[in-house]
């Protein structure tokens, strides 16, 4: 690009070329031309940018009618990938449609769940692919996904289950977290020995309850946690921060951001400010070596 830009353009930029879907890539392309210059010079650049939207929305229109008319099977791995595993009637479908956008059938048949469902996780800028499995004991139960999921997220109503599922976890190479559903069943006192004992045995588990919501919104803080990547916000001088963050992985530097935005963009940063968990006060100097924590933001003076 010819035209000057700020670094809210080549955030878009950078996700547009890293775009793995035709969703994604015309979310970013859009943000590419809310996000470019204004001005005079820039308008063939702009309108070039609209000219190749036209073009993806036509492309995608017509992939999406394909891939309606030849229905397609299979499971296509996308970026971090969560199982939910759990037995019959532990409300798996009702805590996939709690934590994404997928509206899975829910109904009191313990065998509901006859092929995995697919639903994406956009908590706080970051996405991850969570796939229901049928119920443990169904004929249609598979244990190849949970093997290779980056994370297993174990739906069960009582500790006790955890005999029954924890058999089909020997092979699993991701992180275990567990959700213990239905605490709207259980009243003070019960809910109070039971953290008492998720305590006391150091699990890795919150206790949800997909009827009330309680905690459903902690457990996708959870979920992003066991990610290990931070959601950092960039912003121009006496502008507002970036709506989307940039998600880097734990431990990123000033430095690390710069480079995500485009490469070689560091060498141009004549001042960097970071205002958040891992600065001591509002709009801190920092150099690119300042190592960053989750919720930064950081405003970039150019040279």
């Amino acid at each position: 690009m010819t035209v000057n830009a700020g670094p809210e353009y080549f955030v878009a930029e950078k996700r547009y070329l890293n775009a793995k879907t035709m969703e994604e890539k015309i979310l970013y392309l859009e943000e590419m031309i809310r996000a470019a210059p204004k001005h005079k010079s820039s308008e063939k650049f702009v309108a070039e940018l609209k000219k190749r939207l036209i073009r993806l929305r036509e492309r995608h229109e017509k992939q999406e009618k394909s891939r309606k008319s030849s229905g397609k099977k299979g499971i296509k791995k996308e970026g971090f990938q969560i199982a939910l595993l759990g037995l019959p009637n532990s409300g798996k479908s009702s805590l996939l449609s709690k934590l994404t956008n997928a509206k899975p059938l829910i109904a009191s048949n313990p065998f509901n769940t006859t092929k995995p469902t697919i639903g994406t996780l956009n908590h706080q800028g970051i996405k991850a692919q969570i796939v229901d499995l049928p119920s443990i004991g169904s004929d249609f139960f598979d244990v190849g996904i949970i093997n290779t999921a980056n994370l297993v997220l174990i739906v069960i109503e009582s500790l006790s289950d955890l005999e029954k599922i924890n058999p089909f976890l020997s092979k699993a190479n991701g992180k275990k977290l567990i959700a213990l559903n239905k605490s709207d069943l259980l009243n003070q006192e019960q809910l109070r020995k039971l953290n008492e004992t998720i305590k006391s045995k150091k699990l890795s588990a919150i206790v949800i309850s997909c009827l009330s919501n309680e905690n459903i919104e902690l457990l996708k803080e959870s979920i992003i946690k066991q990610m290990d990547v931070i959601r950092v916000y960039t912003k121009e001088p006496g502008k507002p921060p970036t709506k989307d963050p940039v998600i880097l992985p734990t431990d990123s530097t000033v430095k690390d951001i710069a480079e995500s935005i485009r490469k070689g963009f560091s060498l141009l940063v004549k001042e960097s400010r970071v205002t958040g968990p891992s600065s001591r006060f509002p709009n801190q100097k920092t150099g690119l070596d300042h190592k960053l924590k989750d919720l930064d933001i950081v405003e970039f003076h150019i040279k």
